[in-house]
């Protein structure tokens, strides 16, 4: 959501370079995930991990 704001506001302010190399850099970062074995799209998984993780060993 907030990648697809960011490309809204440079095509607003005139900068269509700006949105597709955004936009190329998501499709990047996710393609990457996807290879990696991680759930690209549904969230962050190692952050939850870490953080029940963390909860654990605190309580």
């Amino acid at each position: 959501m907030k990648t697809h704001l960011t490309m809204r506001a440079a095509l607003a302010l005139g900068l269509p370079a700006v949105a597709r190399g955004v936009g190329r850099l998501k499709r990047l970062r996710c393609a990457l995930l996807q290879d990696a074995g991680h759930e690209a799209g549904r969230g962050n998984v190692l952050t939850a991990t870490v953080l029940v993780a963390l909860y654990m060993v605190t309580s």
